[in-house]
């Protein structure tokens, strides 16, 4: 994009520069390729994103470029099958000065991806969002930035990060998979390394003559761009995000993740993210950058599925219109409405096609082993599928293997199911007059065998469904 002229942007002395940052942005830059979006609420959260996308990492029999991975292409690694796989990113308001001190979140989302459709979502959470934090003793409440350093100086079990994990799990009602936290000097490394982005500013623009990153006295300097498109390297782009003058948490979210539109824009341009094999190698040798639960094991498959979402595919949300800006005590903040955020989240949540498809669904337990039809309804059911939908009832025959039948042409559907269970495309087919017959329910769209290789229970048991 041609570059527009900026406004004046008196820059800051550099810090010290370290290395492994600086190399480590490409990493989760490309991996952040892929999920970027709404996550990355924050361009802190933005670099996180694409370890984040590493979730498919999980996906067994990758091969990278031909070179085989030990452990990864045996199986190694956990399968997911082809469920949703939620991530939290969390962005650190750790100043330069602080060190490793306990600090607040300043950004933080929540990434989905959903390795079937190859689609993903990003969630925005108002850091002044006033939730529910739970503790060893009871829950208190505060803002949702402050559940990291509560529970960190807190001493809660797990420290900071289980304390927002659960604290955003209550909120939305879903399972968090994985984590990844970065501070706002390694986001202004990524930005730096990918060569700057190219960002449009949006009506009103910013305008904050005392901007400071480290709010020391005197440490100040102008953050002001009018409207139109500008080229940002790392501290631009940063003080773009971050700015809070003349504005609140809503319009943060907007500008974060129009800086997240624009990272992507530039990963992709750079074709970063379409080399999973690149993407493994920048891991394992910057992996220390930066902190996420995601192990080296998954680092492959995450890579190949970053390398497999499409950025068209890629939609971002926000809590902020589902809030209410008031006070309480000295604090300002934004109370959510439990049925907006209800309603937010299964937009979040939400497959589109299946819901168009409105199968109906008959599962028969062809397996010899008693409630495995039963506990399959329950399973499709906390992933989305209407219980209205579903019906159960015995096979008139045993089978070895399980299958999916589809006899009205809705066949994502047919594929969804089987992915959740873990099963091959291959399990999936147009069904046979004969086949038609044996359903219990004459109307029903999909007849789901479960046969004597289904794993209902282990597949269940890492599900990212709602915690309801």
């Amino acid at each position: 994009m041609p570059e527009r002229a900026r406004q004046d942007f008196p820059r800051r002395p550099r810090q010290p520069q370290r290395p492994k940052l600086r190399n480590q942005l490409l990493i989760i830059f490309g991996i952040l390729a892929l999920a970027a979006g709404s996550f990355y609420t924050a361009l802190v959260v933005i670099t996180q994103i694409d370890q984040i996308f590493f979730p498919g990492s999980e996906i067994k029999g990758i091969s990278l470029g031909g070179i085989n991975l030990p452990g990864v292409d045996k199986g190694a690694a956990n399968e997911i099958g082809g469920r949703r796989i939620n991530i939290l990113v969390m962005g650190l308001d750790r100043r330069p000065r602080e060190g490793d001190a306990p600090a607040r979140t300043d950004t933080m989302f929540v990434m989905t991806v959903d390795p079937q459709t190859g689609s993903a979502r990003g969630l925005a959470m108002p850091r002044d969002l006033w939730v529910d934090i739970p503790g060893p003793r009871g829950k208190i409440q505060n803002r949702i930035n402050a559940a990291y350093i509560i529970g960190e100086t807190g001493n809660y079990p797990g420290g900071g990060v289980a304390t927002v994990k659960k604290t955003v799990e209550n909120l939305l009602g879903i399972k968090i998979d994985h984590h990844v936290i970065i501070d706002f000097e390694g986001f202004k490394e990524i930005i730096d390394a990918l060569g700057g982005v190219d960002v449009n500013v949006l009506e009103p623009g910013v305008n904050d003559p005392f901007y400071s990153e480290t709010e020391l006295p005197g440490d100040y300097y102008p953050c002001v761009f009018k409207p139109g498109l500008y080229h940002m390297d790392g501290s631009q782009a940063l003080c773009y995000a971050r700015v809070r003058r003349n504005s609140d948490d809503r319009d943060r979210i907007i500008r974060q993740q129009n800086i997240i539109w624009a990272v992507i824009q530039k990963a992709s341009s750079l074709n970063i993210i379409s080399n999973p094999k690149t993407m493994v190698d920048l891991w394992k040798k910057y992996k220390d950058s930066i902190e996420t639960d995601v192990s080296d094991f998954q680092i492959p498959g995450f890579a190949d599925l970053a390398s497999r979402l499409d950025q068209d595919s890629i939609a971002f949300l926000s809590l902020g219109p589902a809030t209410t800006a008031t006070t309480i005590g000295d604090a300002s903040v934004l109370v959510p409405s439990e049925e907006g955020i209800k309603q937010i989240v299964e937009a979040f949540t939400s497959d589109n096609q299946l819901e168009k498809e409105n199968a109906s669904i008959e599962i028969q337990n062809g397996s010899g082993v008693e409630g495995q039809a039963t506990k399959a309804m329950e399973y499709f059911s906390s992933l989305g599928i209407p219980k209205s939908l579903l019906t159960v009832a015995n096979a008139a025959a045993s089978y070895r293997e399980s299958v999916v039948v589809y006899f009205s042409g809705k066949s994502y559907t047919a594929q969804r199911l089987a992915g959740w269970l873990g099963l091959s495309n291959a399990r999936v087919r147009a069904g046979t007059s004969a086949e038609a017959a044996l359903r219990s329910n004459p109307e029903a769209d999909i007849l789901v065998i479960l046969g004597s290789d289904a794993k209902v229970e282990d597949v269940a048991a890492t599900s990212s469904s709602p915690t309801r």
